[in-house]
């Protein structure tokens, strides 16, 4: 009774705490684990009672009334921390502080999964013990955290057999995105690979672009410098179909956008008219013509109050760059900032050998146009007088248009209808006229800024995949896409090595130590 009295108190709370540690360790066998914590607390009541007149008297001190407003102290700190995580839960706005803003996803992106249509369940089947779980895990923590449309499941393999084999899962680092009746599976756990797979299961519809051929056009399978390879293969990965077409046979009903790449030599007049015929039907037509060319559609431009010109664009901001005076460049403050094509757009862009592109002031009825993008007022249009065969251009600075040059205009034609039927009457209103989106047209004075030499140059490829996206009414794909992490290395002289250690590394701990000591040592003096 004498060793209960002045030991079990002490030994009580140690098995309680010995217990704690356990439950944390070994899992697996809780009820021991839980046999020994009540031993340790029979213990710790036997000695509380056994001197409960040792506690009492404590418990009325000065110490304990003390020891009592610490504790009150601590549990309103304690319920202060737990309100704010409780709201933090529920009202959370997160920060990315880098500098290219890596832990954040890009516009992109951020409009595609804002926009779902529909409930998305990604499932990933990756082991519990796998590096690259963590990662996926926070990167769908950034899209989950835009919209509550994505549901997210991560299942092990090996643990669960029978739903990897219902998915037909053959490799461990498999991601399954389903949307109604649309699959869609990605190996690669990265922005680019889940924001595609995200488009292409909530796309029912196709997009198909075409590119003309049989003029001189751009090759889209070609491999070579002025070939389309690039842009093509950049296109499928949005998941839109890239298919050449001869004119002549007719302009296929599934085209969402028709290309016109830098054509040679003039369409036919028949062909003429089946673009003509295309816009009319609200049909999208990419349209680039280089200098010195003609293809034949400038009366179809004209139709919609844009022509390009019989001119050659001069820029001397050009030779900052290492480029000549026949490549002009479009600042990052030379874009429209409210076309959905670039108000989001500030990369430079260059456009090697390049016309101007003017827009009428008497537009149309119907028809905006847009000037995308323009050069810095250093640039000026120049006739052209078929020098450019030759490979000499004369500079004539005063004799041609000064800059700001335009090198490239969106065209848009709303039209407006009377409902034809009772049921649209009565949508619309009693015989009232309902706008509709018409024809769009992009219009570059410059082929090769998208060709495979030119695409990667700055933001030449984006600006291109903007204008597909917006002629192929997919508007939530117009921004930057998916940037890559950027390493960064610090290299330290060794002046700078032993400064940062001496004052990091070695005099904080120091400086902490002393004072400490010191103040250990004043109050025993005390």
């Amino acid at each position: 009774m004498r060793f209960l009295k002045s030991a079990a108190s002490g030994l009580g709370a140690l098995v309680v705490v010995v217990a704690i540690i356990l439950y944390g360790l070994v899992p697996g066998h809780a009820k021991y684990v839980l046999a020994v914590g009540a031993f340790g607390l029979a213990l710790l009541a036997a000695g509380l009672i056994l001197n409960r007149d040792r506690v009492a008297a404590a418990l009325r001190g000065k110490r304990a009334r003390g020891a009592g407003a610490s504790a009150g102290y601590v549990l309103t700190v304690l319920a202060v921390i737990v309100l704010v995580n409780f709201l933090a839960t529920r009202h959370h706005k997160r920060f990315d502080l880098t500098e290219n803003k890596a832990f954040s996803l890009s516009e992109q992106t951020v409009k595609v999964v804002e926009s779902l249509p529909r409930e998305v369940t990604v499932t990933a089947f990756f082991r519990e013990a796998e590096p690259a779980r963590q990662k996926l895990e926070d990167l769908l923590a950034e899209y989950r955290y835009h919209s509550p449309k994505l549901t997210v499941r991560y299942i092990d393999p090996d643990t669960h057999p029978g739903d990897a084999k219902r998915y037909a899962i053959t490799e461990y680092g498999t991601i399954v995105l389903e949307s109604g009746k649309q699959e869609s599976r990605v190996n690669t756990p990265d922005e680019e690979s889940l924001t595609n797979a995200l488009i292409k299961v909530t796309k029912d519809r196709e997009r198909v672009v075409y590119f003309t051929t049989g003029h001189g056009e751009h090759d889209t399978g070609a491999g070579e410098r002025d070939g389309l390879s690039l842009l093509k293969g950049e296109l499928e990965k949005q998941h839109y179909t890239v298919k050449p077409l001869v004119l002549s046979q007719g302009i296929p009903a599934d085209a969402a956008v028709l290309g016109v790449a830098g054509p040679q030599k003039p369409f036919l007049e028949a062909e003429v008219r089946m673009v003509e015929e295309f816009l009319r039907a609200g049909g999208h037509l990419l349209y680039l013509q280089d200098p010195e060319t003609d293809s034949g559609l400038r009366a179809v431009l004209s139709s919609y109050g844009v022509t390009v010109g019989n001119d050659v664009v001069v820029d001397k901001v050009s030779r900052l760059f290492g480029g000549d005076y026949l490549m002009p460049l479009v600042p990052a403050d030379g874009y429209d900032e409210f076309h959905p094509i670039t108000k989001t757009f500030r990369f430079q862009t260059f456009f090697p050998i390049a016309s101007s592109i003017e827009i009428s002031g008497s537009l149309p009825e119907g028809v905006t146009a847009t000037k995308l993008a323009q050069t810095s007022p250093l640039a000026w249009a120049q006739p052209s007088d078929g020098e450019l065969k030759t490979g000499r251009l004369t500079l004539k600075e005063g004799a041609g248009v000064k800059g700001p040059i335009t090198l490239g205009a969106a065209v848009a034609l709303t039209t407006d209808r009377k409902p034809k039927t009772e049921e649209e009457a009565a949508a619309a209103g009693d015989g009232e006229a309902k706008s509709t989106a018409g024809a769009r047209l992009v219009v570059f004075g410059d082929s090769d800024f998208l060709t495979n030499g030119y695409l990667n140059a700055s933001g030449n490829g984006d600006l291109a995949l903007n204008a597909i996206a917006w002629l192929a009414e997919q508007e939530e794909l117009v921004s930057i896409r998916p940037k890559t992490s950027v390493p960064r290395i610090l290299i330290l002289s060794g002046q700078q090595v032993r400064y940062y250690f001496w004052s990091i590394v070695a005099f904080a701990p120091v400086t902490i130590a002393v004072v400490g000591v010191g103040i250990w040592w004043r109050r025993k003096k005390l």
